[in-house]
């Protein structure tokens, strides 16, 4: 359907043709009427057929009409792939903002916030007035709701969406799933299903040299080399690129390498330039050095590259950019890739078929063994799509998700419980006895470990609010509490790190071989110390599980310690990715820990505070004063200190000259003085941008962050 035969308006429609489009999919044309019309909508079909654009149709829509829209993504990355493209928008006037940090939203400074499911229940937790305007909410991806972690919280932030703003437009995005019907029927909403797919997809498995294809058609892929290498040397002769799916990290980075004869091959001199350049940007994406960067870099100049959890985010966006303009050639991946990222891939070996990338897509399943072959092409190819259903009645998710309801007044009796819980997708399509046992359970556990107050009501603590406020696991509130009670005054770092480790806020680490007995002599060197002991409640860690706590509290200390990256990911069989997240997670907790002490134990929140500091920069407590500067990290820190600025008031006397010769930078002298005493300053400092941050588009500007905005609520 041409874009002038739609109800698109005349403003919107030039920015949708520079940017290509220039006629609608059958799809994108059947939901546009209900979309227009503020109807809800579940459009559910295959990969690249435009579901994107129907979302921001309602977005714009609503904006159009005075409100602000709201999209849902599973994944940080997905969310600024998803800010950055709404940006084309932003001559129409419309203000993107991406929510990847713990600050409240500043009311009336945004029309579209992008944001993953965890941040907008956080907003539903604080009462955001933003919210008070939401006219459409997009949830992107919404058959992950049967992710055992993320489908519950989407599952319940959507109920609480729509109970809380009845007359909101949902508009629910898809892959084909066996029961789309029953979602939409769930939601209210019209039900738009399509197999349409721009560029044709052939599923296949291959086995023995040859690829036996969905209507039992075959294609020889001729040797030499063994199945994936052959695969990848036959798409990339022909101009195309490859995505491989592995099961793990390690046989990730190994089959990048082993792959590299096979393309560098077929790679010409241009070809060859554009990847040493993607290696060179590497390079200046991080002041430390990562073993990622090293392997990455090994790997980029001959148009291969890998993607996995032990990259660090900066790392993974100049993979996903290399890829996407082309660059890299053979992409080796872990599922975390699969989660709706926008990447051409003519072969996927293990999404495939981009439009304006590709003529047609294959997906391919290597097989073993002829058997092999045939169950493969019985149990994938063949079977039909995995319906969705809830994971609501976890217990770690029901007991977050009913103290939040409580705590922030959005039920307070029993009835209204039971209520909400029957609008959810669970309560729709599963037995509700089995759901209010578990709840009637849960709300015992919070009443017992004084979260909720006993009696017919239904209300929170001081306790219980502080908690839902803290976004964290009522079970590591407790644990927190219980560290709190028992910590002498003068605790050291240890005991705390070893202590946030134990709660199921924080995922421990895996133990190699051989590690057991040297945690087992640090366990015993510290027990009389130790906070948080095995098989002791409330969480009952056995051995094994406790040493994985005492591992992911040394990493940590290994880190405030200011020991380089490469070294602690080499020493400790991790990735920096794997770093990075504990800590994230750590210094969320020890945030976390320093707030309850407000409560439980005051003389304790100073030293706790500085703990949360030393892990969030990584660095020894003599540089906890120049960490604070914006845009000084522990490299940096380390820097002035060695040059003989102790603290912020050294540098505050000291002439712009000796500090650009500590920092061996200009413009970050520049902009430490202007920090400090902007009248010494040469020249207009240049600010950092949040490491989190997309890159901006060619012509466009980079999506807002929360980050931007002041805001008096602590994070």
């Amino acid at each position: 359907m041409p874009l002038a035969a739609t109800e698109i308006p005349d403003e919107i429609r030039p920015i949708l043709e520079r940017d290509g489009i220039r006629s609608l999919y059958p799809p994108q044309a059947r939901a546009l009427g209900p979309v227009f019309a503020g109807r809800s909508v579940l459009l559910a079909c295959p990969t690249a057929s435009g579901k994107s654009l129907v979302a921001y149709l309602a977005l714009l829509r609503a904006v159009r009409a005075g409100r602000t829209g709201l999209y849902l993504v599973p994944l940080r990355a997905l969310a600024s792939e998803k800010a950055e493209e709404l940006e084309q928008f932003a001559e129409l006037g419309v203000r993107v903002g991406l929510s990847i940090g713990d600050f409240d939203l500043p009311a009336e400074k945004l029309d579209i916030l992008v944001a993953t499911s965890e941040k907008a229940d956080g907003l539903l937790r604080r009462g955001s007035p933003w919210l008070d305007r939401l006219g459409v909410v997009v949830a992107d991806e919404i058959h992950l709701m049967r992710d055992p972690d993320r489908g519950p919280t989407l599952e319940v932030s959507l109920t609480r969406l729509r109970r809380s703003y009845p007359g909101l437009q949902v508009i629910a995005l898809s892959a084909t799933v066996g029961n789309s019907e029953e979602v939409a029927a769930w939601l209210d909403a019209d039900h738009v299903a399509s197999e349409f797919r721009p560029v044709p997809l052939e599923r296949g498995v291959y086995c023995e040299g040859r690829i036996t294809f969905s209507d039992l058609t075959t294609r020889e892929v001729p040797p030499p080399g063994d199945a994936v290498p052959r695969l990848v040397r036959t798409v990339v002769a022909d101009g195309g690129q490859a995505l491989v799916f592995v099961n793990s990290r390690r046989a990730s980075e190994q089959l990048a390498l082993a792959l590299v004869p096979t393309v560098r091959a077929r790679l010409s001199a241009e070809e060859l330039a554009a990847g040493r350049a993607r290696a060179e940007e590497l390079g200046t994406i991080s002041d430390e050095e990562t073993e990622g960067i090293r392997r990455l870099s090994a790997l980029l100049p001959y148009g291969v590259a890998y993607h996995n959890a032990s990259l660090t985010n900066p790392e993974r966006r100049v993979v996903e950019r290399a890829f996407r303009d082309r660059v890299i050639k053979a992409l080796v991946a872990t599922p975390t890739l699969a989660a709706g990222i926008n990447l051409p891939a003519r072969r996927v070996i293990g999404r495939a078929g981009r439009p304006r990338f590709d003529a047609r897509g294959e997906a391919v399943i290597v097989a073993r063994s002829v058997d092999d072959e045939e169950r493969l092409l019985d149990t994938y190819v063949a079977a039909p799509p995995e319906p969705i259903v809830s994971r609501l009645a976890s217990e770690p998710a029901l007991r977050m998700h009913l103290l939040a309801l409580v705590a922030s007044g959005a039920v307070s009796t029993e009835r209204q419980l039971e209520e909400f819980f029957g609008r959810t997708f669970y309560g729709r399509t599963l037995p509700l006895a089995e759901l209010h046992a578990k709840i009637a359970d849960v709300r015992r556990f919070l009443e017992e470990n004084e979260l909720l107050h006993v009696g017919a009501a239904l209300a929170a603590t001081r306790f219980g609010s502080l908690t839902s406020e803290l976004y964290l696991d009522p079970l590591s509130a407790i644990v927190l509490r219980g560290v709190l009670e028992r910590a002498p005054i003068g605790v050291g770092p240890f005991p705390l790190l070893a202590a946030v480790a134990a709660t199921p806020d924080l995922s421990p680490m895996f133990l190699r071989r051989g590690e057991e007995a040297e945690l087992l002599t640090r366990f015993t060197d510290e027990a009389a110390e130790l906070l948080v002991k095995p098989e002791e409640p409330p969480v009952d860690l056995d051995l094994d599980g406790f040493l994985a706590t005492l591992k992911t509290a040394t990493v940590l200390e290994a880190w405030i310690a200011e020991t380089p990256i490469v070294e602690i990911t080499e020493r400790h069989g991790i990735g920096a990715g794997d770093l990075r997240n504990r800590v994230e997670d750590a210094d969320w907790l020890l945030f976390g820990l320093g707030r309850l002490a407000s409560v439980f134990q005051r003389r304790l929140g100073r030293s706790i505070d500085d703990l949360a500091l030393r892990v969030r920069y990584g660095v020894k407590e003599e540089l906890l004063d120049l960490v604070r500067l914006r845009g000084i990290g522990r490299v940096r820190a380390r820097m002035l200190w060695s040059a003989g600025f102790a603290d912020r008031e050294a540098l505050r006397n000291a002439p712009v000259d000796r500090i650009e010769q500590a920092l061996r930078s200009p413009r970050l002298a520049d902009m430490v003085v202007a920090q400090l005493n902007p009248r010494a300053s040469r020249r207009s400092p240049a600010v950092d941008p949040p490491r989190e941050r997309p890159p901006a588009t060619p012509g466009r500007r980079a999506p807002r962050t929360l980050e931007e905005y002041p805001s008096d609520a602590p994070p």
